[in-house]
């Protein structure tokens, strides 16, 4: 039987760092949500690129292509299994034995470094309990939460010896800045940054709102379209003159822009091929604090808050709870991850920052607050 709690999550000394590092999101190598499923022979080949380049940390979970992203990591990586930290994923409605089970089978492996809860929906303290009893019988290293509130974080700390928080993270979507970052600093948790490409928009390659063939979950993304947009193309489009006077490509420079912030662990970056992942890993560099001021004033320029016009206030007084709190908030200065944290802390339904552009999007059509710079 392998040891039970231990503070970090993978096999020591490769993993343990004071410096932040790059791993691997294995997601998109599931072949499927992610448009034309491609060669396996491919998809394997990232994994044993970003292996020989150096990186430690797979990141994957029983729902990436149906089970095809674990068995790929598994025929990967068996043979460097002891050198390699590997963590996977149960689902919030999925019992956790049976889920983890299913997961070392594919994986080829005995154990997984890290077991996280995918999703803190519904009996998602019961689910943490599975995973730490797991936890005690070796077959998982260490116990992770993902996609949680930080009031969810906190209260996970108390059950279980939680060792990590997954979140998405990157320079357009700053949510965790408000409440979940700083929380994980203050208890000692290792930060996971996914989607840290925004799904492939910091690549630079849309110009235009994309088209995605049906079963791409980017279809559903609401920055692929309308007027956010607009707004990040704006954004991607004067980071390009930076990324090519610093020599980078723009995905690595917005993988470097994550690397770069305070209590960020590892920044889970996906590949489907080879070339991909040596694009990614010209990322993991350090910026300049120069570097990340002139980031930030871009992505800050374009995103102006929005304020609300005298006839909302008067309108919203009539809506509903969440429409009034929001419009109440629209000063032109407070961020809308402000507010959404600031609507969260009351422990009732979360609020991210999305929900609150979309909704000052609609205000803004109908003319009810003052146009952004």
């Amino acid at each position: 039987m392998r040891p039970g709690a231990r503070p970090d999550v993978g096999p020591p000394p490769r993993f343990i760092t004071s410096e932040p590092r790059l791993g691997f999101g294995a997601w998109a190598v599931g072949g499927r949500s992610w448009g034309a499923t491609g060669d396996a022979a491919e998809r394997e080949s990232a994994i044993r690129r970003a292996l020989e380049r150096g990186i430690t940390f797979f990141d994957t979970a029983p729902t990436y292509g149906d089970g095809e992203s674990e068995r790929l990591l598994g025929r990967a990586l068996r043979a460097h299994r002891e050198r390699v930290a590997i963590a996977t994923k149960v689902g919030p409605h999925d019992d956790p034995r049976a889920s983890l089970e299913g997961s070392l089978r594919r994986l080829a492996s005995a154990y997984v470094d890290l077991i996280q809860l995918h999703e803190a929906l519904g009996r998602w303290e019961w689910s943490l309990e599975g995973l730490l009893k797991l936890q005690e019988e070796g077959k998982a290293l260490a116990i992770g939460l993902c996609n949680a509130t930080h009031l969810q974080i906190a209260r996970a700390t108390e059950l279980a010896p939680l060792a990590s928080y997954q979140g998405p993270y990157n320079l357009f979507d700053r949510d965790v800045e408000q409440r979940e970052l700083p929380l994980c600093r203050e208890r000692g948790l290792a930060f996971l940054a996914y989607r840290p490409l925004a799904s492939g928009l910091l690549a630079g390659t849309y110009g235009k709102p994309p088209e995605f063939p049906a079963g791409d979950h980017r279809r559903n993304i609401y920055w692929f379209r309308g007027q956010e947009f607009e707004r990040r193309r704006r954004v991607v489009e004067r980071l390009r003159p930076l990324a090519e006077r610093l020599e980078l490509p723009l995905p690595a420079l917005a993988l470097a822009w994550v690397l770069a912030q305070p209590g960020v662990g590892i920044v889970l970056a996906g590949a489907r091929n080879a070339s991909q992942v040596d694009e990614n890993l010209s990322g993991a560099r350090r910026l300049t604090p120069a570097t990340l001021a002139e980031i930030d004033a871009i992505v800050a320029d374009v995103f102006r808050p929005a304020r609300a016009t005298d006839a909302a206030m008067r309108q919203a007084t009539t809506w509903g709870e969440r429409e009034r709190f929001i419009v109440e908030r629209l000063d032109g200065r407070t961020a809308y991850e402000a507010i959404a944290a600031a609507w969260t802390d009351r422990g009732d339904k979360p609020m991210i920052a999305a929900q609150v552009k979309v909704f000052v999007d609609q205000l803004r059509d109908q003319g009810l607050v003052e146009a952004e710079g």
